[in-house]
Protein backbone atom coordinates (compact mmCIF):
# COMPACT_ATOMS: atom_id res chain seq x y z
CA UNK A 1 0.00 0.00 0.00
CA UNK A 2 1.23 3.69 -0.82
CA UNK A 3 2.82 5.80 2.01
CA UNK A 4 3.05 9.13 2.26
CA UNK A 5 5.76 11.26 2.98
CA UNK A 6 6.58 12.37 6.53
CA UNK A 7 8.86 14.38 7.39
CA UNK A 8 8.96 12.66 10.78
CA UNK A 9 8.85 8.46 11.13
CA UNK A 10 9.12 6.98 14.50
CA UNK A 11 11.96 5.24 15.69
CA UNK A 12 9.86 1.80 15.84
CA UNK A 13 8.82 2.85 12.10
CA UNK A 14 12.37 3.52 10.86
CA UNK A 15 13.97 0.93 12.56
CA UNK A 16 11.08 -2.45 10.98
CA UNK A 17 11.76 -0.43 7.41
CA UNK A 18 15.78 -0.70 7.89
CA UNK A 19 15.48 -3.81 8.55
CA UNK A 20 12.94 -4.59 5.67
CA UNK A 21 15.62 -2.97 3.72
CA UNK A 22 18.82 -5.17 4.54
CA UNK A 23 16.86 -7.88 4.61
CA UNK A 24 16.06 -7.03 1.08
CA UNK A 25 19.36 -6.58 0.07
CA UNK A 26 20.02 -10.24 1.37
CA UNK A 27 17.21 -11.45 -1.27
CA UNK A 28 18.60 -9.61 -4.04
CA UNK A 29 21.96 -11.62 -3.18
CA UNK A 30 23.82 -9.89 -0.75
CA UNK A 31 26.43 -12.28 0.95
CA UNK A 32 25.45 -10.01 4.31
CA UNK A 33 24.21 -6.67 4.82
CA UNK A 34 23.75 -4.91 8.19
CA UNK A 35 22.11 -1.65 9.73
CA UNK A 36 25.02 1.23 10.33
CA UNK A 37 24.27 4.73 11.88
CA UNK A 38 26.21 6.84 9.75
CA UNK A 39 28.34 8.31 12.56
CA UNK A 40 30.37 4.58 11.42
CA UNK A 41 30.67 6.37 7.40
CA UNK A 42 33.85 6.96 6.54
CA UNK A 43 34.82 9.41 4.48
CA UNK A 44 38.41 10.46 3.51
CA UNK A 45 39.80 12.90 1.02
CA UNK A 46 42.35 9.92 -0.18
CA UNK A 47 40.06 7.10 -0.81
CA UNK A 48 38.43 10.14 -3.96
CA UNK A 49 42.25 10.89 -4.62
CA UNK A 50 42.85 7.02 -5.52
CA UNK A 51 40.38 7.82 -8.50
CA UNK A 52 43.23 10.58 -10.09
CA UNK A 53 46.95 8.69 -8.80
CA UNK A 54 46.88 5.93 -10.60
CA UNK A 55 44.53 7.35 -12.77
CA UNK A 56 40.83 5.72 -12.90
CA UNK A 57 39.85 4.89 -16.53
CA UNK A 58 37.04 6.31 -16.02
CA UNK A 59 38.43 9.34 -14.43
CA UNK A 60 36.89 12.78 -16.17
CA UNK A 61 34.45 10.50 -18.52
CA UNK A 62 31.48 11.14 -16.41
CA UNK A 63 28.99 13.33 -14.16
CA UNK A 64 29.06 10.82 -11.55
CA UNK A 65 33.19 10.27 -11.49
CA UNK A 66 35.83 12.27 -10.09
CA UNK A 67 36.50 15.22 -10.68
CA UNK A 68 32.99 16.14 -11.54
CA UNK A 69 31.53 14.26 -8.16
CA UNK A 70 31.29 16.44 -5.11
CA UNK A 71 34.18 17.40 -2.86
CA UNK A 72 34.17 14.91 0.17
CA UNK A 73 34.46 17.93 2.16
CA UNK A 74 30.63 18.89 0.96
CA UNK A 75 29.59 15.25 0.75
CA UNK A 76 30.40 14.86 4.40
CA UNK A 77 27.51 17.49 5.54
CA UNK A 78 25.17 15.82 3.41
CA UNK A 79 25.84 12.44 4.89
CA UNK A 80 25.59 14.32 8.45
CA UNK A 81 22.23 15.20 7.98
CA UNK A 82 21.04 11.33 7.69
CA UNK A 83 21.16 9.12 10.98
CA UNK A 84 20.52 5.45 9.39
CA UNK A 85 21.91 3.53 5.96
CA UNK A 86 22.12 -0.08 5.11
CA UNK A 87 25.25 -1.12 3.94
CA UNK A 88 26.15 -4.64 1.98
CA UNK A 89 28.31 -6.84 0.55
CA UNK A 90 28.67 -8.90 -2.09
CA UNK A 91 31.46 -11.85 -2.04
CA UNK A 92 32.75 -13.38 -4.96
CA UNK A 93 34.06 -16.76 -4.79
CA UNK A 94 34.42 -17.82 -8.19
CA UNK A 95 38.02 -16.37 -8.31
CA UNK A 96 37.34 -15.21 -11.54
CA UNK A 97 38.04 -11.35 -12.59
CA UNK A 98 35.27 -11.77 -15.30
CA UNK A 99 32.49 -12.77 -12.72
CA UNK A 100 34.15 -10.07 -10.20
CA UNK A 101 33.56 -7.36 -12.76
CA UNK A 102 30.14 -8.35 -13.70
CA UNK A 103 29.00 -8.32 -9.59
CA UNK A 104 30.49 -4.92 -9.53
CA UNK A 105 29.03 -3.46 -12.34
CA UNK A 106 25.08 -5.31 -12.51
CA UNK A 107 24.58 -7.18 -9.27
CA UNK A 108 25.22 -4.29 -6.25
CA UNK A 109 24.17 -1.49 -9.19
CA UNK A 110 20.64 -3.71 -8.98
CA UNK A 111 20.26 -4.35 -5.43
CA UNK A 112 21.47 0.19 -5.01
CA UNK A 113 19.21 1.36 -7.23
CA UNK A 114 15.80 -1.35 -5.95
CA UNK A 115 16.47 -0.72 -2.14
CA UNK A 116 16.46 3.17 -3.02
CA UNK A 117 13.47 2.88 -4.83
CA UNK A 118 11.57 0.92 -2.47
CA UNK A 119 12.93 3.56 0.67
CA UNK A 120 11.88 6.56 -1.95
CA UNK A 121 8.18 5.43 -2.18
CA UNK A 122 7.71 3.85 1.24
CA UNK A 123 8.47 8.34 1.87
CA UNK A 124 12.03 8.00 2.49
CA UNK A 125 12.45 10.93 0.00
CA UNK A 126 15.90 11.79 0.59
CA UNK A 127 16.98 7.91 0.20
CA UNK A 128 20.43 8.09 -2.02
CA UNK A 129 22.74 4.79 -3.05
CA UNK A 130 26.13 4.49 -4.31
CA UNK A 131 27.42 1.28 -5.68
CA UNK A 132 30.51 -0.52 -6.40
CA UNK A 133 31.96 1.51 -9.88
CA UNK A 134 31.33 4.38 -11.65
CA UNK A 135 28.01 4.42 -13.86
CA UNK A 136 29.60 5.00 -17.57
CA UNK A 137 31.22 1.57 -16.53
CA UNK A 138 27.75 0.07 -16.42
CA UNK A 139 25.06 2.52 -18.51
CA UNK A 140 27.67 4.29 -21.03
CA UNK A 141 30.55 2.44 -21.79
CA UNK A 142 30.71 2.94 -25.32
CA UNK A 143 28.98 6.41 -25.91
CA UNK A 144 30.15 10.05 -24.03
CA UNK A 145 28.30 10.88 -20.83
CA UNK A 146 25.52 13.35 -22.01
CA UNK A 147 25.58 15.24 -18.80
CA UNK A 148 29.21 16.74 -19.71
CA UNK A 149 27.17 17.92 -22.53
CA UNK A 150 24.76 20.28 -20.72
CA UNK A 151 22.10 17.43 -21.94
CA UNK A 152 20.36 15.06 -19.40
CA UNK A 153 21.39 11.52 -18.30
CA UNK A 154 19.73 8.84 -19.86
CA UNK A 155 19.76 6.52 -16.54
CA UNK A 156 18.96 9.38 -13.76
CA UNK A 157 17.12 6.37 -11.94
CA UNK A 158 20.04 4.06 -11.82
CA UNK A 159 22.94 6.27 -12.88
CA UNK A 160 24.77 7.16 -9.39
CA UNK A 161 28.84 7.43 -8.06
CA UNK A 162 30.68 4.46 -6.87
CA UNK A 163 31.65 4.96 -3.18
CA UNK A 164 34.84 5.37 -3.31
CA UNK A 165 34.14 8.38 -5.87
CA UNK A 166 32.51 10.51 -3.26
CA UNK A 167 35.15 9.78 -0.54
CA UNK A 168 33.88 6.32 1.17
CA UNK A 169 36.53 4.89 2.59
CA UNK A 170 35.37 0.82 2.27
CA UNK A 171 38.16 -0.87 2.83
CA UNK A 172 37.92 0.85 7.12
CA UNK A 173 33.63 0.34 6.50
CA UNK A 174 34.20 -3.17 6.17
CA UNK A 175 36.95 -3.61 9.07
CA UNK A 176 34.48 -2.22 11.53
CA UNK A 177 31.62 -3.79 10.14
CA UNK A 178 33.49 -7.00 10.66
CA UNK A 179 33.69 -7.85 7.33
CA UNK A 180 37.45 -9.64 6.11
CA UNK A 181 38.23 -7.75 3.21
CA UNK A 182 41.51 -8.89 0.92
CA UNK A 183 42.72 -6.35 -1.63
CA UNK A 184 42.12 -6.70 -5.13
CA UNK A 185 43.94 -5.50 -7.78
CA UNK A 186 46.52 -6.49 -11.12
CA UNK A 187 48.62 -8.78 -9.02
CA UNK A 188 45.45 -9.78 -7.00
CA UNK A 189 45.98 -14.14 -7.68
CA UNK A 190 42.07 -15.60 -7.47
CA UNK A 191 43.47 -19.06 -6.73
CA UNK A 192 44.92 -17.42 -2.89
CA UNK A 193 42.05 -15.49 -2.49
CA UNK A 194 39.09 -17.00 -0.96
CA UNK A 195 36.58 -14.37 -1.98
CA UNK A 196 36.77 -10.84 -3.70
CA UNK A 197 33.96 -8.39 -2.28
CA UNK A 198 32.14 -5.73 -3.86
CA UNK A 199 29.93 -2.97 -1.85
CA UNK A 200 27.23 -0.65 -1.91
CA UNK A 201 25.18 1.54 0.52
CA UNK A 202 22.23 3.10 0.47
CA UNK A 203 21.68 6.21 2.91
CA UNK A 204 17.81 5.86 4.25
CA UNK A 205 16.76 8.26 6.49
Amino acid sequence: MARTVQDRVSDEQLQYDLERYRSRAMELGATDAKIIATEAIVLDERAQAKCSFPTCKLYNTNANCPPHTMPVREFREVVNRYRHAVFFKVDVTSGSFADFDRVSKSDVTDIVWKLESEAFYDGYYFATGFGSTGCKNIFCPDTRCSVLDGESCMYPWKARPGMHGVGFDVYRMAAEADWPLYPVGPSTDPASTPYMSCFGIVLVY
